[in-house]
């Protein structure tokens, strides 16, 4: 008699399937029906995961397309045994790239189980000491297990990273089936994917993708991602673009050391996320979205800025875009 944990539905008055807790958990199967690794289910029939497992999956050689191949998934959340199948959208494709990418986007060809619902993504923001959750499929047989671990930092073997350590040292750990698994806040939202852990299930360590730069790699799911927290806090949309188009005139922003002693000064969780570039424009405007994350993060920003430029003309008038962004009422 085979075990079923954590893979239960109810049925309400009606007959209709109610979607429960987490169930857009997936897995990504293989040609002999194994599992290769683990996805989330998205809105609009989308499955997000990491590129190795897709190419795992297809059998893939290194730099061969998925387009036009069809994979199997199926859902561990969902009363139902029946597989699904799904192939990688055009713009769905960021394959590993030295220390970059990993991510697939897949779309289900037909409607996913009546009790599944799709997974609320969230930018991850603040990394350091948070606690969150991941189910996963271990390539060996059984039922999939949650892991508990907490948010380390960034790192790894990608800047882009995430690193997770383990909670529990005796208790389960992310290992071989993983890869691509949601990781959940205490809200339940999924912030991120795991992309990789070492070999051995008994070191405790493992990395993730956060939202940011999932999105990154393939804007075609910024629609399924809310706002950060700092525009809930209160800013107006558009934002973004007019704090970045006056910060890149406060000339201690274009000297890049004094840059970097600016952004260390605002804090260590917004260096440690903040997509950093060689050019200019683009390493401010990474800047300020990392700020917008965060409720003071702006203010924190021009504090420390305001230290090295007192009241120069371009400080002044970013203050004033603040001020005024600040006083615009919500969309």
């Amino acid at each position: 008699m085979s075990v079923n944990i954590m893979y239960t539905a109810e049925l309400n008055g009606g007959g209709v399937a109610q979607a429960i807790e987490d169930s857009w958990r997936m897995r990504i199967l293989g040609a002999d029906g194994a599992p290769q690794g683990s996805g989330v289910l998205v809105s609009g029939g989308r499955v997000l995961t990491c590129a190795h497992v897709v190419q795992a999956a297809l059998g893939l050689e290194e730099g061969e397309s998925p387009q036009g191949r069809t994979v199997t998934v199926d859902h561990p959340g969902s009363r139902s045994d029946d597989p699904s199948y799904a192939a990688v959208l055009p713009q769905g494709w960021a394959p590993p790239d030295g220390e970059r990418a990993d991510v697939a986007v897949l779309q289900l060809d037909g409607r996913p189980p009546a009790d599944c619902a799709p997974a609320r993504l969230r930018r991850c923001g603040p990394a350091r000491g948070r606690a969150v959750k991941v189910f996963g499929q271990s390539t060996a047989a059984g039922p999939g297990l949650w892991v508990e671990a907490r948010l380390i930092g960034a790192g790894g073997l990608s800047p882009d990273w995430i690193q997770l350590g383990g909670r529990e040292p005796l208790g389960p750990w992310v290992r071989g089936g993983y890869s691509g698994a949601g990781t959940t806040d205490e809200n339940g939202d999924v912030l991120g994917i795991v992309v990789a852990a070492p070999r051995s299930s008994e070191s405790g360590v493992a990395w993730m993708i956060p939202v940011e730069a999932i999105v990154r790699y393939c804007p075609l799911l910024g629609d399924a991602v809310p706002a950060g927290p700092g525009r809930d806090a209160g800013w107006p949309r558009g934002a973004d673009r007019e704090l970045t188009t006056a910060l890149i005139r406060v000339p201690s922003m274009r000297d890049p050391q004094r840059r970097e002693s600016v952004l260390r000064e605002t804090g260590d969780e917004i260096l440690a996320i903040a997509q950093r570039s060689t050019v200019l424009m683009e390493d401010v405007r990474s800047i300020v979205e990392t700020c917008l994350q965060y409720a003071d993060g702006v203010e924190r920003l021009a504090a420390a800025l305001r230290w090295y430029e007192r009241e120069s003309l371009p400080m002044r008038e970013f203050d004033r875009v603040v001020a005024q962004l600040r006083a615009e009422p919500e969309p």
